[in-house]
């Protein structure tokens, strides 16, 4: 039997959840249902200065100057874009002076408001175009597949496994991206005048490093992504590079040293007075700051990450903030990015050091409840309990040594699927309900739906420096495939009359700067062609037998040297 105080505190282990049902047939926690869905609408905070409110899951502020309009973020995807535009028109036919960037996730909508031919003031923190790039380029599958599920892109639109609708309009058909490059990019503290409006920039890194707050001192209002209408999600389940406690508080701590009247934060609501403003911004402060040094404290104290993960909990005044609510990640989860961040994966258990293989491992804990079959019994045994954790990590033993012991899947997606419903954070549910489906066959993660938004289109793709897409192969090596080649080969794109180098050397692809008088191989194509080829657009077979590569060398063999890379 496990510890009743763990069961009477967590909902994975049998703690009672009263559930909802949304309009679209989703089953989650009660505390969910409540947080929506609401109509979009225009909020005036102040003289010149409007909301477009739950367009999306970002705000859009638009700042009014004196021939035109100032807009701070687009949105996530062209058609959120276009219904923020045409909200906009609602309020203004002013001119679009200038776009403001937040920060690299809401600039994917830009050229919704961007005519063809308009010129018009791009402004972001320096690191946002080359953030969105790099999202384009090494990791780019992962990112795609980890986002997918993060934001309940696999899931139904209706029934009790149905993505919450009123966090994102998943239905939306265009999710293309409106990105464009910024044309201007702020100093830390950097003061401006645009169009008749004084504006200052902060750079304070949240859950991204190119945040900016501004600061508009003559209507007393600080627009920022450092605060949302949730606990922050200072480590996410799709996984990105580690986001630094310190760095955002630090930045919040300048909006607290401003003291506006006037807060509008990415998420949520704006506060209109100067006390609410400043209490927003000490209790959101605080709230990452507990949570931070106490895991500090924690790991000082010789903890484990999952030690001090079950023990620190927001004292009671933070827990019952609004915007510190656990709705969007789970404070158990960025206690354990924050000492992943700060120390990486060893606990200081040596134990840990050289552990045996998963299969070992699961084999032998069978073996210690007597075989696969009362694995099985105890793990359905679990899963009637309410035991939803426990019986989802307990029956992966079996599917590590079976992978496709039928009984094994169902009890897992069945506790993992229990687990989605009572859990309070929608990218626990999505992520829980999506492998529960992946489980049971319905649902690929190879096969990226439709209508997941992209990064950015093949034209921005295709203006990067063509070295980067030499660099991405270096990714995409098979060591097994390619452990007896070692070939050269030189590159020439045409159209941009340069040469690059590739050398495929056991294992392990390097681009080279320089290139060898004598290489082994030559090929010669244009930059859209390769670039094609290294995103598996085409492939380097049928390029050759079409003309589109052209070889003084054996074809073959430069078929066999690409088929090293998953393209």
């Amino acid at each position: 039997m496990i510890n009743q105080e763990m069961k009477q505190n967590s909902p994975y282990l049998g703690r009672e959840v009263e559930t909802a049902v949304l309009p679209n047939g989703a089953i989650v926690n009660k505390f969910l249902s409540l947080m929506g869905p609401a109509e979009p609408n225009l909020i005036s905070i102040t003289k010149g200065i409007t909301v477009l409110r739950r367009f999306s899951v970002d705000n859009t502020v638009i700042i009014e100057g004196n021939e035109g309009v100032i807009i701070w973020d687009t949105g996530s995807y062209m058609s959120i874009g276009r219904r923020k535009y045409e909200a906009l028109r609602q309020l203004t036919n002013k001119p679009i002076k200038a776009i403001i960037y937040s920060h690299n996730h809401y600039a994917m909508a830009a050229k919704a408001f961007v005519k063809e031919g308009e010129e018009v003031e791009i402004i972001a923190h320096p690191d946002v175009h080359k953030n969105v790039i790099n999202g384009a380029m090494e990791l780019a599958p992962t990112y795609q597949r980890n986002g997918a599920q993060h934001a309940g892109y696999f899931l139904p639109r209706t029934g009790p496994d149905a993505t919450l609708a009123q966090f994102e309009n998943v239905t939306d058909n265009d999710k293309s991206t409106g990105y464009l490059k910024p044309t201007y990019v702020v100093k830390d503290g950097e003061e401006l005048m645009l169009d008749g409006v004084r504006m200052q920039f902060f750079h304070t890194p949240s859950d991204t490093n190119d945040s900016l707050t501004m600061w508009l001192p003559d209507h007393d209002t600080i627009i920022t992504n450092s605060i949302w209408n949730a606990f922050p999600n200072i480590y996410t389940l799709r996984g990105q590079r580690y986001r630094n406690p310190v760095e955002w508080t630090n930045g919040i701590d300048i909006i607290r040293q401003i003291n506006p009247q006037y807060l509008i934060p990415i998420h949520g609501n704006a506060t209109k007075t100067r006390a609410e403003s400043y209490e927003l911004a000490t209790s959101y402060r605080d709230g990452i700051s507990f949570i931070y040094s106490q895991t500090i404290r924690g790991i000082n104290n010789g903890l484990k990450p999952d030690e001090i993960a079950e023990r620190v909990k927001l004292p009671e005044h933070l827990a019952k903030f609004p915007q510190l609510c656990e709705a969007y990640g789970e404070i158990t989860h960025h206690v354990k990015g924050i000492y992943s961040g700060e120390l990486g994966w060893f606990s200081m258990d040596a134990a840990e050091i050289n552990p045996v293989p998963i299969s070992f491992r699961s084999r032998r804990i069978i073996d210690g409840f007597g075989g696969i079959d009362k694995l099985i019994g105890a793990s359905n045994k679990a899963l009637e309990e309410k035991e939803y954790a426990w019986a989802a990590e307990l029956i992966t033993h079996v599917l590590n040594v079976d992978s496709k012991n039928q009984k094994a899947i169902q009890i897992k997606a069945n506790a993992l699927r229990q687990m989605g419903y009572v859990t309070t954070a929608v990218t626990s549910r999505a992520i829980y309900l999506t492998q529960a489906l992946v489980l049971e066959g319905k649902v690929s993660l190879e096969k990226i739906p439709a209508v997941f938004p992209g990064i950015i289109d093949n034209s921005e793709i295709k203006s990067l420096p063509i070295e980067k897409s030499i660099k991405i192969l270096e990714f995409k090596i098979d060591p097994n495939k390619s452990k007896k080649i070692d070939r050269i080969l030189t590159i020439k794109l045409k159209d941009l009359n340069q040469k690059l180098g590739l050398h495929v050397r056991r294992g392990v692809a390097e681009y080279l700067k320089t290139i060898p008088k004598k290489t082994d191989l030559s090929i010669e194509t244009t930059s859209n062609i390769w670039i094609d080829i290294v995103f598996g657009e085409i492939a380097m077979e049928e390029a050759i037998k079409n003309g589109k590569v052209i070889t003084k060398d054996d074809g073959e063999e430069v078929i066999r040297l690409f088929n090293v890379f998953e393209l």
